[in-house]
């Protein structure tokens, strides 16, 4: 009995992840008009029975617009999830995969994806940018956190 309470413990414990907790991720400094890409990572992530460190969440697209506000749009297409990438040349971004191509500001411009990039939440403090990772689920026109 004491063997299986040991291993049932943290059943009932609530999860804990470094995930939903906001990434220091880039300096405001750092950024104009065009985006940067920049590669969230969570300092640690723990359950119930496992942690690890430095653990790859995804990477967000980051600029400021003219009037000096910060945004961050999620870099995973919404259509079927593959990685956009920044065009210079067009001024917007692009998915390899299927052809859905987003403006600067995540707006959809064509191509299969039925809604346009998806917003990170984040927060500037001390000069530096701060976002909350989050995962939406792929396809469909409603915005929905996986």
């Amino acid at each position: 009995m004491p063997a299986v309470s040991y291993l049932l413990d943290p059943v009932g414990r609530r999860t804990v992840t470094a995930a939903a907790e906001p990434i220091d991720a880039i300096a405001i400094r750092e950024l104009g008009v065009e985006p940067v890409r920049v590669p969230l990572r969570a300092r640690a992530l723990r359950d119930a029975w496992t942690s690890a460190t430095d653990v790859p969440l995804g990477a967000a697209w980051v600029r400021r617009d003219e009037k000096g506000e910060v945004h961050a749009l999620s870099s995973v297409c919404p259509h079927l999830g593959c990685a956009v990438a920044f065009s210079k040349p067009s001024g917007d971004f692009r998915c390899p995969c299927h052809d859905s191509s987003f403006a600067v500001t995540g707006d959809y411009r064509h191509g299969p994806a039925e809604r346009g990039l998806d917003p990170l939440p984040l927060e500037v403090k001390d000069g530096r940018v701060f976002i909350t990772w989050v995962r939406y689920r792929v396809g469909g026109s409603s915005r929905e956190p996986a």
